[in-house]
């Protein structure tokens, strides 16, 4: 059944096919919440309000301004800026005491084989201050005066904050590819 069928039995408020459009999206909302949240059950809490928002808006989509999945990704990114928003005076600006200096490109080919799942991983352990940050303007596009009214920080703030978590994220990756390459070594030897 394609997703315009689907949406028009939800918004009949059939049951079933309110259950086949959750199956459908709840990988991808799940994913888009996990980049915000550190632990598995908060980001199903998220999503939960994700799918809550999405069900209790859908008479609002209009297929005239594009696919479904656009339209719910915008739904589900408001709901998770929401949250930021209720948060932020809970954020703190991280300034880890150490942040690796890049001196050479040994691992630019391993990174290009880097499995999403062991980059949200990696993204997911940055700090709460570079991971907003970084998902706001990576993954939404936000601008960084955007994000600094979102986060109640300062465009400066924000432009630091990512340049940090760029920096931090790779060589969190790079500790990641080490690693990878040690264990297999090993299995070799």
């Amino acid at each position: 059944m394609e997703a315009r069928k689907i949406i028009q039995l939800c918004l009949e408020g059939n049951k079933e096919a309110e259950n086949r459009l959750f199956i459908l999206y709840v990988n991808r909302v799940y994913t888009i919440c996990l980049r915000y949240c550190k632990q598995k059950e908060e980001a199903k809490d998220l999503m939960q309000e994700c799918f809550i928002s999405l069900f209790n808006n859908l008479s609002k989509y209009d297929e005239s301004k594009g696919e479904f999945e656009g339209w719910m990704y915008r739904v589900c990114t408001n709901v998770v800026l929401k949250k930021i928003k209720k948060k932020k005076h809970t954020i703190n600006i991280s300034y880890p005491e150490y942040l690796p200096e890049r001196t050479d490109y040994e691992f630019e080919e391993e990174f290009d084989r880097i499995s999403n799942q062991t980059l949200l991983e990696t993204i997911q352990e940055l700090p709460e201050g570079y991971k907003q940050v970084l998902n706001l303007h990576v993954f939404e596009g936000l601008k960084h005066t955007e994000i600094a009214d979102c986060l109640g920080i300062t465009a400066a703030t924000s432009r630091s904050q990512y340049a940090r978590a760029k920096k931090l994220l790779r060589a969190n990756l790079e500790k990641k590819i080490v690693k990878k390459i040690n264990n297999e070594e090993r299995r070799l030897a």
